[in-house]
């Protein structure tokens, strides 16, 4: 079973989206922090991240450099889930950190499992 990990500063979205996925039969976890999510993936490498843009202390962009600088985690496919919308220039950095796709919040449900389903299968 496909493991995916929610990183978002707001408990109810962690909550809703690991609601979604389970319903679709991934395992699911939800860390509240970038620093959650490094100890974390160090302990259970997953199979997807959806990585918050936007959060206190250390954001979904420095995040996910660090994930890439590790060798044992550096293959892990992210996505962003965030309410930010890229730009060109945006674009350009999702495709430098290596980052599968983004999504909008609120996610549509339908839209949301069906991108799932397609990066991770």
């Amino acid at each position: 079973m496909p493991r995916v990990m929610v990183v978002d500063d707001e408990q109810d979205i962690i909550d809703s989206v690991k609601e979604i996925l389970e319903m679709e039969g991934y395992e699911a976890v939800g860390v509240t922090s970038g620093g959650e999510c490094l100890r974390a993936l160090e302990k259970n490498p997953v199979d997807l991240i959806l990585m918050d843009f936007f959060m206190p202390e250390m954001d979904g962009r420095i995040v996910i450099e660090k994930i890439r600088e590790n060798p044992g985690l550096k293959n892990i496919k992210i996505v962003f889930l965030t309410s930010a919308t890229f730009k060109k220039k945006g674009i350009e950095t999702l495709k430098e950190l290596n980052v599968s796709d983004y999504i909008m919040k609120p996610i549509e449900v339908e839209d949301f499992t069906s991108r799932i389903r397609k990066i991770i299968g």
